[in-house]
């Protein structure tokens, strides 16, 4: 699974909004800061507004700040928001109640089960990392839960 551009450039902006406190933040502003192209950022600004990680305002005070304080902003919602649910293989279902196609090959598959524990280990994952995790400049990596359960550890 490979990450779009697009996320890269939301969680530079919403890790740059994070670190702000509350102050709003024009889209220009915030690509100026952050050497964010400015059309590609407006967009996404306003997909991250819609779907409620970020409040936008008009006016000369205006922009657009977080919506939910940075530690109950998890890496899948925002994820979700600019990539859509995520799904592992067509036989993992994304986090939305949307039906998903069947893999030809699922009634002979030898691997669905321990595909779909790993899509669950990743899911898990990413719902534990949050936004103030990602800001956080320290580079405290203990701060990430591990994908490797105790017995696998070395």
């Amino acid at each position: 699974m490979l990450l779009t551009r697009k996320t890269d450039y939301a969680l530079v902006a919403l890790a740059g909004l994070a670190r702000r406190e509350s102050d709003a933040l024009s889209a220009r502003d915030l690509a100026e800061q952050l050497h964010l192209p400015l059309p590609v950022l407006r967009n996404i600004l306003k997909d991250l507004a819609t779907h409620g990680l970020l409040l936008s305002s008009r006016g000369p005070s205006g922009g657009y700040r977080l919506a939910r304080d940075p530690h109950e902003i998890s890496l899948a919602d925002i994820v979700a928001v600019i990539e859509g649910p995520v799904q592992l293989l067509t036989c993992c279902p994304p986090d939305s109640a949307e039906p998903t196609p069947r893999c030809r090959l699922e009634d002979s598959c030898r691997i669905k089960s321990n595909v779909g524990r790993v899509h669950e280990r990743l899911m898990e994952f990413l719902h534990d990392v949050t936004l103030d995790q990602i800001a956080d400049e320290s580079g405290a990596t203990e701060n990430f839960t591990t994908l490797r359960s105790d017995s696998h550890t070395t």
